[in-house]
């Protein structure tokens, strides 16, 4: 799919869904209703559109995924995210899929999705205690998810399959010791941009801004620390702050002008 097929289709989508039930006038009669939505947007707002697509992880540059921006003349495929999820709404509103299956079967798919419950009066997160524990625990996955051996070559399908196991971990060794003092090694580190790829490639999270917010919690909780922050002093950046516990449940969540999540050097531990 190139940029203006997104673009095009977005202009002027359509999609019909066709549902079976009783009539209401005489219920032995089984009627069938189909509803037509129709969406329609300007070429900018279509663009807008694929970039919050690409945020969320639905979609991905064929040639360049690591590529975070939708840019104009390039070719996108859906990611196994993307895959789920259309997955997921043709299976709920019974749609005949057929022609998608060669689609299905030739990459990945997010099997295990974790969706995440918003309110709707805002469509913001629940966040409980509760949503947080289940979150960290497919977080971190049943073991230390360590890389496989460097000799091992794996195709799409494996390297996807053990990503989904939990976030991949490694032991860091800190020789920057005080004179005399044997140097420390911390477990089970990852880098904190690896846990925001993470979260927004295996949960319902729609950007990195919120995978942040939930990265955020579990510093509240107590789940994870930060190790090591290599950043030079003019890397740009964005710190998340949650505190406390709002009456509804949720945490106010306060965003300073520094960051820990878009560097490389910045490792946490569990």
């Amino acid at each position: 799919m190139s940029s203006d097929e997104a673009a095009q289709n977005l202009a002027s989508l359509k999609f019909s869904q066709s549902n079976r039930g009783p009539d209401p006038r005489e219920p032995s009669r089984v009627v069938t209703t189909t509803t037509t939505t129709t969406f329609s947007m300007t070429r900018d707002m279509a663009k807008a559109m694929s970039q919050h697509f690409m945020d969320a992880r639905l979609i991905e540059n064929a040639s360049d995924p690591n590529s975070n921006l939708f840019r104009d003349r390039g070719v996108y495929q859906l990611t196994p995210k993307g895959l789920h999820v259309l997955e997921r709404f043709i299976s709920k509103n019974g749609i005949n899929s057929d022609h998608l299956q060669p689609v299905f079967s030739s990459q990945p798919i997010c099997i295990k999705l974790l969706h995440l419950e918003r309110r709707s009066s805002d469509d913001e997160i629940i966040v409980t205690q509760s949503v947080i524990t289940a979150l960290f625990r497919r977080f971190v996955g049943r073991a230390p998810n360590y890389p496989p051996p460097a000799d091992k070559p794996l195709d799409a399908f494996q390297k996807y399959n053990e990503r989904s196991k939990g976030i991949s971990v490694n032991d860091i060794t800190e020789r920057n010791q005080p004179l005399g003092r044997a140097a420390q090694i911390h477990k089970h580190c990852f880098a904190a941009v690896s846990a925001l790829e993470w979260l927004c490639d295996f949960t319902s999270v729609v950007g990195r801004e919120e995978a942040a917010e939930m990265a955020a919690q579990f510093v509240r909780f107590g789940l994870i620390t930060l190790v090591s922050d290599k950043r030079k002093n003019n890397d740009s950046a964005i710190i998340f702050t949650v505190r406390g516990s709002a009456p509804g449940g949720n945490s106010p969540v306060s965003v300073s002008p520094r960051n820990y999540y878009n560097s490389l050097s910045v490792l946490m531990t569990l």
